[in-house]
């Protein structure tokens, strides 16, 4: 057999795994999803499994990371383009959230809305990268990360609300809402002078 109808079996395969365990999420919960209950939602055999994953974690991971490639591939794009006012990752989250919505309900959704750690870090990159290029702050400082986390945790809650809520709001108008919000106030309070003893204060 070709080796490239070797690699596109394996990728199906891989595919109907991590599109029954985004399903059954949605059903029953992560916790509660079992090795056997995937297997028999992608109609393949144990073995099959065991063959692409070890356990369900690491298909779940795998799930995550195909979920962030198009983010992924525009954030690569956007390293080319020149800066614009506000923050210039924000509106493809939204647009991904809201094209990927019941893979984001599964993978993030639930009443303890615990992000994976692997789109955590990711948005949290994103947002450290733009605040130090907009205020000149470096990396490791303490304001920076306030900042970092604070617009993190808005950025997700809002983003919950908007589709949990099914809220008849696009992209570009929840995006807009939510730079106006917190872009101005977060870059004012980064770009505050410090006083003799370095505590910042509004200009």
């Amino acid at each position: 057999m070709p080796v490239g109808s070797i690699d596109r079996r394996v990728a199906r395969t891989r595919g109907l795994l991590q599109q029954a365990l985004v399903k059954l999420i949605v059903e029953k919960g992560y916790a509660a999803v079992t090795v056997e209950d995937i297997c028999r939602q992608a109609n393949v055999g144990r073995s099959t499994f065991y063959t692409h994953y070890p356990d369900k974690d690491c298909l779940r991971k795998a799930a995550i990371d195909q979920h962030l490639k198009p983010l992924r591939t525009s954030d690569t794009r956007r390293g080319s383009q020149p800066d614009t006012k506000g923050f210039s990752f924000s509106r493809s989250v939204f647009e991904h959230a809201l094209a990927t919505r019941a893979m984001h309900r599964a993978l993030i959704g639930g009443s303890k809305r615990e992000t994976p750690e692997e789109i955590h870090d990711w948005i949290s990159k994103q947002v450290r990268r733009e605040l130090t290029d907009l205020s000149g702050h470096c990396e490791s400082s303490i304001e920076l990360e306030i900042a970092t986390r604070f617009v993190v945790g808005a950025l997700l809650e809002v983003m919950h609300w908007w589709l949990d809520h099914d809220a008849d709001i696009s992209p570009a108008d929840i995006d807009r809402t939510f730079q106006q919000m917190v872009f101005d106030g977060v870059k004012t309070a980064l770009d505050a002078p410090t006083d003799a003893g370095g505590k910042r204060h509004p200009s």
